[in-house]
């Protein structure tokens, strides 16, 4: 069996022996590596610890026997006993020490893949780099070093990579949950202001210069614009009736105490009057100043009789109704809907809503459940979409529904 001399074997690292010694051995044909090409020498391991040895075809039967409690290989022919320690052993490569000297054998499986043009070269690269097992000369050495340092660079550069990334899928995280919280506070607090709103209304100004009067040739002179618009297309404000700031937006669970205290019942004592019309509840004077008030309502009742009304039509995006007086004068009146008891205003600007405005008439209609109170007059201008035709009447309003107010002045 061809051994080579090495002074110089570094073992760098304790290998584990395979459990399967004996089934790996037996279950290969092996053969001793040798520089010589011209020799070729192989083993066979049987089961009854026959060694079949061949030698260029020439054929043997020496001994052999695994020997566990030190992990050795002893292998008998006719002339003498090796002891051999087992240093590797896998499916590609045995590696043997004789015992007790530096003397090493390699047997390299038939079938293996690895070596299939083996070389001892090979042998020492292959030992080096799987086992850390170090056969390598001077040269070689410095030359696996290098590799090492390289490999070690790559893997502390992998590592920085990972925790890189760690970091960059943390931070990302750490953004879109604050991304995914701050659009939930954005949420709420769009919410939470939209229901603000509701009960906090934007009061808007009509400027000076827009609160112009047209004579329709009746008895008082219209407004061109709501109040709180700067034309007559605009919506402009809305008001309970008798509330001359805008903002007095009740829910549906303040019926018994803040509406009767905003909205009093005609039963208590230093209440509205039957008619607020140029009085300091008027919500036209409050806002426009002295020579502008509510209409009466006698004098919707005129509008009603002696003007003409045309379907809604568009002006700048908003449905108007258009009232032609008798002497062929007009205004427009913008289907404004109203504002319900918690601040929603549903169908402002469809074709289907009413155009409408406070008088400033109290009903005398008679209270009709505990919860609605004496309610006030309103114009109401509507239409039905699918047949065209035109309604325009006198009606009755819950005071503490918004309205748009359009204001009135004397001749």
């Amino acid at each position: 069996m061809k051994t080579y001399l090495i002074n110089s074997f570094i073992k760098l690292s304790a290998n584990s022996q395979h459990l399967d010694f004996l089934s790996t051995i037996r279950s290969h044909e092996w053969i001793v590596f040798n520089d010589n090409r011209s020799y070729v020498e192989k083993f066979l391991f049987l089961d009854d610890e026959k060694l079949l040895v061949s030698i260029n075809g020439k054929s043997t039967y020496s001994k052999w026997k695994y020997i566990k409690v030190n992990c050795s290989l002893i292998i008998e022919d006719e002339k003498q006993k090796y002891l051999l320690k087992i240093i590797v052993c896998n499916k590609d490569i045995i590696v043997l020490n004789v015992d007790s000297t530096s003397d090493y054998s390699f047997l390299i499986s038939s079938d293996s893949s690895v070596f299939k043009d083996v070389s001892y070269e090979k042998i020492q690269w292959h030992l080096a780099r799987n086992f850390e097992i170090d056969i390598l000369n001077d040269g070689q050495r410095e030359q696996f070093a290098e590799e090492k340092r390289t490999e070690e660079k790559k893997i502390i550069e992998e590592k920085r990579i990972v925790e890189e990334n760690r970091k960059k899928i943390f931070k990302g995280g750490f953004i879109a949950i604050s991304c995914f919280l701050l659009l939930i506070i954005t949420c709420f607090s769009i919410k939470n202001y939209k229901e603000y709103k509701k009960s906090h209304p934007t009061i808007y100004t009509t400027k000076d210069e827009n609160k112009v009067a047209v004579d329709l040739g009746l008895s008082v002179k219209w407004a061109t614009c709501n109040v709180g618009a700067n034309s007559p297309e605009e919506y402009g404000n809305y008001y309970g009736w008798g509330d001359i700031t805008g903002q007095n937006v009740t829910k549906g669970t303040d019926y018994d105490n803040v509406i009767d205290y905003q909205f009093p019942p005609r039963s208590t004592t230093d209440t509205l009057p039957l008619s607020i019309s140029n009085s300091k509840f008027d919500m036209a004077k409050a806002n426009w100043g002295d020579k502008w008030r509510l209409p009466s309502k006698e004098e919707v009742e005129e509008l009603m009789t002696r003007c003409k009304i045309s379907r809604a039509e568009k002006i700048n995006g908003h449905y108007c109704f258009k009232i032609i007086g008798p002497n062929g004068n007009s205004i427009f009146l913008p289907l404004a809907d109203l504002r319900f008891y918690d601040g929603k205003i549903i169908s402002r600007g469809e074709p289907w809503a009413c155009a409408t405005v406070w008088t400033g008439n109290l009903s005398d209609i008679k209270q009709y459940s505990s919860k609605h109170r004496q309610l006030a007059y309103t114009l109401e201008i509507s239409e039905t979409v699918w047949t065209g035709e035109v309604s325009f009447k006198l009606s009755c309003g819950v005071r503490w529904y918004g309205r748009p107010v359009r204001a009135v002045t004397n001749k």
